[in-house]
């Protein structure tokens, strides 16, 4: 589902459904695993759209950067992502597993909208059921990048940092059926 028809769904909705929502998302500590995707389309990265970025990395550099970026830079920093969030989330005695299960009943999905030059990532996440077409809630997830390093490296430490702040951000929905902070429904 493109991002423009998930902004688009912004009407509003009674107590009711609300509640019903809220009990949905209360109950996703339950399952056995939660489908995670992530989505860099509409990421502005050190101010630039992706493609642009990555062409200006690739022409600087005696590297491949096009295909490392592809093929190593954002799978890792998605698996660093990952990590953090699954780690948390078990020391915290949820047993729930957060990653590509695609037959999963939930689906968390991850839109990159901005990467600064610390590495500092915003992160707008969905929470969705996987069979239907509207989101439950929304929310930001920012998580702080690096001081020292190469870019990759700082991405790297904003990426981990925003796997911990959803983590909190899950176990409070887990808790309450509600995110902190930068809430919608749909």
């Amino acid at each position: 589902m493109p991002i423009e028809s998930v902004l688009a769904q912004t009407k509003k909705i009674d107590k009711q459904e609300r509640k019903a929502r809220r009990e949905l998302l209360m109950a996703m500590w339950t399952e056995k695993e939660i489908n995670v995707t992530i989505d860099f389309s509409k990421a502005n990265i050190h101010g630039k759209s992706e493609a642009d970025f990555v062409y200006i990395q690739d022409v600087s550099s005696t590297e491949d950067w096009a295909a490392l970026w592809e093929n190593e830079y954002k799978p890792s920093l998605f698996h660093d992502l990952l990590g953090v969030y699954n780690t948390l989330m078990f020391d915290y005695g949820y047993k729930v597993r957060f990653g590509s299960f695609e037959n999963a009943k939930y689906q968390i999905r991850l839109v990159v909208t901005s990467i600064l030059e610390s590495g500092t990532t915003y992160l707008k996440v969905y929470v969705k059921q996987q069979d239907q077409q509207k989101y439950l809630c929304s929310f930001l997830v920012i998580g702080n990048g690096g001081r020292y390093g190469s870019k990759i490296n700082l991405m790297g430490d904003g990426f981990k940092r925003a796997g911990k702040e959803l983590a909190w951000q899950t176990i409070k929905l887990f808790n309450t059926g509600k995110a902190t902070g930068y809430e919608v429904y749909y």
